[in-house]
């Protein structure tokens, strides 16, 4: 998954509508899937790169690496030119994993509909975790942000994205504070709101990107 406004449920027809509904955001991406990544470059889609600049450096060489609604593996594919890093995929998409698998730097794909908690991931199992583009389409943003903590070994990371507008209307930084005050993880950083899809007129300069990396604690 990438981009948008998960505003309740019902068919997926716009990226800054959004939907939480899974069946219509799974048919959506199975859809673009083919032309996914060169319809986001001609949009100067930047937040795999900017996530990724943001992550490696606190990643060891082999590092093992969960990317959560990982779609066509745009994420992935930026991390693993940065290092010898072990990386699945998890994603609703059938039809965006296979575009993922093409790419040759994922080591497990599962098609799996992260509202459905708990993901199929063993406590602890990974060094870090990427979450970028998806968060608009869970209901529960909340719930899927302390799955990561149960996915990620204790001292592993956890970066992910939220669009600027969701992050004010959600008070989406009283959801980071409370999984610190809740123990979780300690906000190691959250960045200005970043430039997200500057080439879609929808979105143009007035929806950005906040990014955001913490440790599990």
């Amino acid at each position: 998954m990438d981009t948008e406004n998960g505003s309740g449920t019902g068919t997926l027809t716009s990226l800054r509508d959004g939907s939480t509904d899974s069946d219509a955001v799974q048919s959506y991406y199975d859809d673009w899937a083919d032309s996914y990544d060169d319809t986001l470059a001609g949009w100067d889609y930047k937040a795999p790169r900017d996530a990724t600049t943001l992550l490696a450096p606190h990643l060891e060489d082999g590092a093992k690496v969960l990317d959560v609604g990982c779609g066509t593996g745009l994420f992935g594919a930026t991390l693993a030119s940065r290092g010898a890093y072990r990386i699945d995929g998890i994603d609703i998409s059938a039809e965006s994993l296979i575009q993922a698998r093409d790419r040759g730097c994922y080591g497990q794909l599962v098609q799996h509909d992260l509202q459905k908690l708990p993901l199929p991931v063993a406590e602890g199992t990974y060094d870090g975790a990427a979450c970028i583009g998806v968060l608009t389409y869970i209901e529960d943003a909340d719930a899927l942000l302390r799955e990561f903590c149960r996915c990620v070994r204790r001292g592993g990371l956890v970066t992910f994205t939220q669009r600027s507008d969701r992050w004010d209307a959600l008070s989406f930084a009283d959801t980071v504070a409370g999984l610190e005050s809740d123990g979780l993880w300690q906000t190691l950083h959250i960045s200005a709101p970043r430039d997200y899809l500057p080439g879609n007129d929808a979105f143009g300069a007035e929806i950005k990107v906040i990014h955001t990396l913490c440790r599990v604690t």
